[in-house]
């Protein structure tokens, strides 16, 4: 990132200079939040109990939560920890509101904990850096110092991916930012029958009962069951008015597909509670 200086239309190179140590380049930024990334400073070296010291902890604009970490060149690492610091944000916001409050004042409007931000700054980036960033919704900026005491920040570019066109020639394009959003339940099961819908919830109770360790997630085509591994994939289909399940049958593998339908239980071609060892016997080749 050369930069010049113009002198009687005359380009000259500015040499570039390093900070002393990183906690130079942390103070520097600290002190000018709101000018260069119009945040407010909260607390810098915050100290948690279980997931470290935070950098520097600030509030955006829009009352957003703002996690910054520094790094002096590149260093690996930086992206872990500060997801690291914005889950002890996330997993405690009383106790950052109060450090909110404490440090700017009790008339802070709503925090929004929704759409917490995480600031990565560093001299440079790898290519697991980018695609971390990307999934986790981090900002990745990078900086240079030079000797007139000119400091240049600019936001690093995203990964690219390589596109074969119909020509079958290659290019190279930017990886799309805002992937498709996930379905909810409510709008998987948009359509369905009432009967569907029922034996949906009591399939879905009956899941979520085998053990608290069981999380549940939505994507844009089905709704997935996991403990450490995914263990079950359900997709609805409602004109066919029945529920596709694709269940873990080893530990690195799914396998099963088993189709459930209300009229077929009401009819007894099979038992609900069949269905329920099977979906049991998917969650324990997690285990």
């Amino acid at each position: 990132m050369p930069a010049f200086e113009i002198i009687d239309k005359k380009a000259k190179k500015i040499r570039q200079k390093e900070f002393n140590n990183e906690q130079e380049l942390h103070k520097l930024i600290d002190d000018n939040l709101p000018e260069i990334f119009k945040i407010r400073y909260i607390k810098d070296e915050y100290i948690t109990t279980k997931h470290g010291r935070i950098e520097t902890i600030g509030l955006d604009e829009s009352n957003r939560p703002v996690v910054i970490e520094y790094k002096k060149s590149k260093e690996k690492g930086q992206l872990v920890q500060a997801n690291r610091y914005m889950t002890w944000i996330k997993q405690n916001p009383d106790s950052f509101e109060l450090l909110v409050r404490k440090n700017l004042g009790s008339n802070i409007d709503d925090i929004d904990f929704t759409n917490p931000r995480i600031i990565c700054l560093a001299q440079e980036y790898s290519i697991d850096d980018k695609c971390l960033a990307l999934s986790l919704g981090a900002e990745l900026w990078k900086y240079r110092y030079y000797e007139n005491n000119m400091l240049i920040i600019i936001r690093e570019e995203e990964p690219e991916q390589l596109i074969k066109g119909s020509s079958g020639k290659t290019t190279i394009e930017k990886i799309k930012k805002e992937p498709r959003k996930a379905r909810t339940i409510e709008e998987h099961l948009k359509g369905a029958s009432d009967a569907l819908k029922k034996l949906f919830y009591s399939l879905d109770e009956r899941i979520m009962d085998i053990s608290s360790d069981i999380e549940k997630y939505t994507t844009r085509t089905e709704i997935v069951y996991k403990t450490s591994l995914n263990f079950t994939y359900l997709a609805i289909q409602n004109r066919k008015d029945r529920l596709r399940y694709y269940l873990r049958t080893e530990e690195d593998k799914i396998a099963r597909l088993l189709f459930v339908s209300p009229t077929e239980i009401k009819g007894k071609k099979y038992d609900f509670e069949d269905v329920v060892d099977l979906l049991k016997q998917a969650y324990n080749f997690t285990q």
